[in-house]
């Protein structure tokens, strides 16, 4: 048995507080936003949406171990950090330390790791959707579990502590493994989430690992009594035990002087054939309810993410940390054994100086077992949940906590304990500082630190150990230095969302389309090629506008907002006449220079717009109208222009037409010879429709007695008719001074003419009226053109043009006062009327 005082002093004492082992945890600085490639060891997710570009541990590396059997007051220790030279002559004292306080007297273990970080790095792309990291690490890890107070209190007192002799004595789970191996990893984690308040991102680390040397030994039921300090009796139980080839190689080595070092190791390593793999996965989701915070637009692109900010108010995450193990091949010598005996004498240990030795007086003395000669150690398989507070601005409070994924079905398995740490922190860019608050299941409650600036980082678990305060159990130390290269908010001194690494005018706002520089106008032309900067122009002009799109810019054109010619200097000549709009009395009719522009059709020497009669040579007082029979009315207006006659029958003298003695002004019956008496009518009844000609006013055309003026003995118009005339006469519209028909007016004359084709004996009388304004015989004029223009409608619409009469009155014949603007609308009229002969 004095292999286990052998190694439970060892563990107790010069692992526990002489230890140069290093740890995995970086405690306080794996929580930090700026761990980088650090943070993945504890969350392989991290990497994406990181806050470096580039991040490249160059070193680093972590001392740490602790055990819960006893503890050290460390107000023991010097004031080394008043005076380094208190430590000179100080050793340490093994029976000064304390019992760790064990009421349920519960087995106690111990735990040392070891790692080495070399050269590992990460970088991030696409935005920092992805990150990527790989690197190498070194990494050993030794563990003691379930050894009872008795055995270790034997152990330590040489088995001379005479209290514990003759006592039955059982160990139920006693074991104790070591692993050293080399990782090679590949890490890489994505956003697979991105709604601006929720984010989620996932990752994983794939290891490829390269084991050095491992060792076991474990007993699931040892019995035994000591008697004395070398004999025990009633000894059962069965071990299983076993080491890697290399592993004794490098002792035997070792021992006989032959291990120089770093180049022994690195040959232990190229010549080992213990491989295996595994794996890290882990999740991490963050709520954002500030996210529009942390959004800008830059460089042509909108809704971008702030990469250099930490835009989370809680961050949660999981993980499974080294899932995986390393195939090893068993040491020829290596046999698990039985221990079944009334008497031991424990003296048979005394020589054991190696593994050789040590497989020597196992099988010389115990019954072996021949095992399988390869096995598998598995690695340290943790479950973390972290949770992280942003507090405010840089100030954090985190927590995390391992879960040991262990069991009956690992017995050769190295681990960790379960462990909870509480982390309050300041958490800036450059720098760093957070106070770890943790508790495990071997090392109990300790406080720490850990410390970043720049490329340098350290810190502990517990600095009760620096600056003498609490109790120890073991000790933790980490320190290391990198390269960081962080993400960067584009500087964008003037503002104008172009950065001022792509901005060519850096101090003046301007646009992305021209790299920063201004476009003031906004005519797609930069300010410094526009020569009109501050009018939106063409780049034909070089930035001057052209309003009227003739071709030539504005300020040259001396009519900017209507399309002109060069020759004018951009103004107009509608007419094409050869002289421009801003000289042309008639802008859209071609005219002579003499009329500054205007027509003369018939070439009176009298401009179109003045002629009453354009069409027809004219003296200038008659407004270019001619009079042949000089009886004062116009040609135009006059229906016997050779004849003189009286105004009242439009220039053409009275006739009796039927020859009855009677000018046919004052003949009732102008075209049918009757009695003067009679007022030139028969005494007839010419219709048959029982109204004598004299009294019938429509004396060819059947009737009915009326009342009404105008139409005793007329047929009856139907209601439908009347409504048709009305409606045709209440819609007639004409464009301004002219003849010419609205087109909204051609609906109801449609109805009309279709109402003349289906009555073809009906004539329709068509009487053009004007109001007062202007010269009499204009209106006189207008009133014939406007009844003139209906007749030629109707009849385009298959109307008889035989019985379409005109009549034209000008403004001798008003409706309403032409003092008011009401009564000159009623006036401006052309009537329609129906005429039965």
């Amino acid at each position: 048995m004095k292999i286990l005082k052998t190694t439970l002093v060892a563990v107790v004492t010069l692992l526990v507080f002489h230890s140069k082992s290093f740890a995995q945890d970086y405690i306080g600085l794996m929580q930090s936003n700026y761990s980088g490639i650090m943070g993945a060891d504890l969350q392989p997710a991290s990497l994406a949406d990181n806050r470096f570009v580039v991040d490249v541990n160059v070193f680093s590396l972590n001392i740490a171990a602790f055990q819960d059997y006893k503890r050290m007051d460390t107000k023991l220790f010097p004031g080394w950090w008043w005076s380094p030279k208190k430590f000179e002559g100080w050793e340490f004292n093994y029976d000064t330390l304390d019992y760790v306080k064990n009421p349920k007297n519960k087995d106690r273990s111990a735990y040392v790791y070891n790692q080495i970080d070399i050269l590992n790095f990460m970088f991030t792309l696409k935005e920092n959707k992805i990150g990527i990291g790989a690197g190498m690490k070194v990494r050993s890890i030794a563990n003691v579990r379930g050894a009872s107070p008795e055995l270790i209190r034997l152990a330590e007192t040489d088995f001379t502590d005479s209290t514990l002799w003759f006592q039955p004595l059982d160990e139920i789970n006693l074991g104790v493994t070591a692993m050293i191996w080399n990782e090679y990893y590949f890490n890489y984690a994505q956003v697979v989430m991105d709604k601006e308040e929720h984010f989620l991102k996932v990752g994983g680390r794939f290891k490829f690992l390269q084991g050095i040397g491992s060792a076991y030994t474990f007993t699931e039921d040892l019995k035994y009594e000591f008697v004395n300090d070398s004999t025990a009796i009633s000894v059962k139980g069965a071990f299983a035990y076993g080491y890697n080839n290399e592993l004794q190689t490098a002792i035997d080595d070792a021992q006989n002087n032959n291990f120089s070092g770093v180049p022994a190791y690195l040959d232990v390593v190229f010549k080992g054939n213990n491989f295996g793999g595994a794996v890290d996965l882990g999740v991490v989701y963050e709520w954002r309810p500030k996210w529009k915070d942390y959004k800008y637009d830059m460089d042509g692109r909108t809704n971008l993410w702030r990469q250099d900010k930490n835009k989370y108010l809680i961050k949660a995450g999981i993980s499974f940390l080294d899932i995986g193990g390393i195939g090893y091949e068993r040491g020829n010598m290596t046999r698990d054994f039985v221990v079944d005996t009334d008497s031991l004498n424990i003296n048979i240990f005394n020589d054991v100086k190696d593994f050789s030795t040590l497989d020597s007086v196992l099988i010389n003395n115990f019954d072996t077992v021949p095992g399988n000669n390869k096995y598998t150690m598995t690695l340290p398989m943790t479950m973390s949940l972290q949770f992280d507070w942003n507090i405010w601005n840089d100030f954090y409070l985190n927590f995390t906590s391992n879960i040991a994924l262990s069991g009956a079905k690992f017995p050769r398995q190295v681990n960790r304990p379960h462990s909870v740490t509480i982390t309050p922190r300041y958490d800036h860019a450059w720098f760093g500082l957070g106070i770890p608050l943790t508790w495990n299941t071997t090392a109990g409650f300790r406080a720490g630190f850990s410390f970043r600036a720049g490329p340098f980082f350290f810190g502990t678990s517990n600095m009760g150990a620096l600056f003498k305060f609490g109790n120890l159990r073991g000790a933790d130390f980490y320190a290391g230095v990198r390269v960081p290269i962080l993400h960067s908010h584009p500087r964008d001194r003037d503002e104008d969302k172009v950065s001022d690494k792509r901005d060519m005018c850096v101090e003046k706002p301007g646009i992305w389309q021209f790299r920063g520089c201004p476009d003031a106008d906004l005519d797609g032309i930069p300010d410094k090629e526009d020569l009109c900067p501050a009018t939106p122009g063409i780049i034909e002009f070089k930035g001057c506008p052209d309003t009227d799109g003739d071709g030539i810019p504005d300020k040259e054109d001396d009519c900017p907002d209507v399309p002109g010619l060069k020759e004018f200097k951009g103004c107009p000549d509608t007419d094409g006449d050869g002289i421009m709009d801003s000289q042309d009395s008639c802008v859209t009719e071609p005219g002579s220079v003499e009329l500054n522009g205007c027509p003369d059709r018939d070439g009176d020497g009298i401009k179109d717009s003045e002629d009453l009669c354009p069409d027809h040579p004219g003296p200038i007082e008659n407004q270019g109208c001619p009079d042949t029979d000089q009886d004062g009315i116009f040609d135009y207006l006059d229906e016997c222009p050779t004849e003189k006659g009286p105004k009242e029958n439009n220039g053409c003298p009275w006739p009796d037409t039927d020859g009855d003695g009677l000018l046919d002004k004052d003949d009732r019956c102008p075209y049918k010879a009757g009695p003067v008496a009679n007022k030139g009518c028969p005494y007839s009844d010419t219709d048959n429709d029982g109204i004598i000609d004299s009294k019938d006013d429509c004396p060819m055309t059947p009737g009915v007695a009326s009342t009404e003026p105008g139409m005793n003995g007329c047929p009856v118009i139907e209601k439908e008719i009347e409504e048709i005339l009305k409606t045709a006469f209440d819609n007639l519209e004409f464009q301004t001074a002219k003849a010419i028909i609205l087109e909204e007016s051609f609906a109801s004359l449609d109805e009309l003419a279709e109402v003349l084709v289906k009555k073809p004996n009906w004539t329709l009388v068509i009487a053009g009226h004007t109001d007062n304004q202007g010269a009499a015989q204009s209106n006189l004029i207008l009133s014939k053109r406007r009844a003139e223009a209906v007749k030629a409608y109707l009849v385009s619409k298959g109307a008889n043009a035989d019985k379409l009469v005109v009549e034209y009155y000008g403004e001798t014949k008003p409706i309403a006062d032409n003092n008011t603007p009401e009564g000159r609308q009623k006036n401006r009229r052309v009537e329609m009327t129906i005429k039965f002969d």
